[in-house]
């Protein structure tokens, strides 16, 4: 079976903000200016700082023209779709003069500051964290009030998470809080997971003694004859990383509708969402005493 190469790592995550709101900051502070004040944040000019700083993410023309449908705020999966494809949508789903804690400082970001991020839409392939199954239901629900994109760096050992806040019938962005990966209540499951993702000694340690496998067939090499299989067992002996797709470790989302993700659950599944393609690949993970095992994948 060949290994599926959704994709190696999350690129080009919008970390300017920070570098560009921290600029603004020292600017506003050297010549007087109040950092929270959004019309001085707006009149920082461009040449103020390094250019580079200044570019957001490439627009796909054919999603810029799309209309969204006033439907799209019925549940958060739909209106992040739209929101991370148009930019003009996404300005207006902003709650400028956005605020931007960083390390538990408080700065703002300006409307003309903000720069179009597609954010988890910019890679090939994105992760979201869930105690269990049934939990995924969540995706769609329209009761939920309240998400956060959350994207973690752990070279950097950086978690980012983009607030949204439904008020009066519309999905804004309301804040962005920047900490360590340490301050995160997922903080141990989410090193476990980087761990498991970039190494496959690491990976072949951490399996059940037996995998339950969903998906074709991986002892049919014939890709023109390829065979779906049910609930297929894999001993931890017989274990191949290539029945997993490459999976980003080092940097990685997940999107915290309100599933508990605190270290007293046991379970967690990775769903692995491809937007372009609609693969999706689920791992399961139970702990055993201190130690996370993978007992089951599904690939569709």
């Amino acid at each position: 079976m060949k290994k599926l190469h959704l994709t190696s790592s999350i690129s080009h995550l919008p970390f300017h903000i920070i570098l560009l709101t921290s600029s603004i900051f020292l600017l506003t502070a050297c010549g007087g200016g109040k950092s929270g004040d959004a019309d001085g944040a707006d009149s920082l000019s461009a040449s103020a700082v390094d250019s580079s700083l200044l570019l957001g993410d490439v627009e796909d023309s054919l999603m810029a023209q799309t209309q969204v449908s006033q439907a799209a705020d019925g549940v958060f999966y739909d209106f992040i779709a739209s929101f991370c494809q148009n930019s003009k949508y996404q300005r207006k789903r902003i709650l400028f003069p956005l605020r931007h804690i960083v390390n538990g400082d408080t700065l703002t970001i300006g409307e003309k500051q903000w720069r179009f991020s597609k954010l988890h839409y910019n890679s090939d392939a994105y992760t979201v964290f869930f105690p269990d199954f049934k939990s995924m239901g969540l995706e769609k629900d329209d009761e939920v009030n309240s998400v956060t994109v959350q994207w973690y760096n752990t070279d950097e050992d950086k978690a980012s998470n983009y607030n949204f806040e439904k008020t009066d019938g519309q999905w804004m962005l309301t804040s962005i809080d920047e900490h360590s990966i340490d301050d995160d209540p997922n903080s141990s499951f989410v090193r476990f997971y980087s761990s498991f993702a970039a190494d496959p000694d690491f990976q072949q340690e951490h399996l059940a003694e037996t995998i339950t496998y969903d998906g074709l067939d991986p002892d049919n090499d014939d890709e023109f004859d390829a065979q779906f299989v049910k609930n297929h067992k894999i001993t931890a002996t017989n274990w191949s990383n290539n029945l997993i797709p490459l999976l980003p470790s080092q940097k990685f989302s997940n999107i915290d509708f309100g599933q508990d993700l605190t270290d007293n659950t046991t379970e967690r599944m990775v769903s692995l969402e491809a937007p372009g393609s609609g693969f999706t690949s689920r791992l399961y993970f139970r702990r055993n005493g201190e130690q996370w095992q993978l007992y089951k994948i599904e690939n569709y």
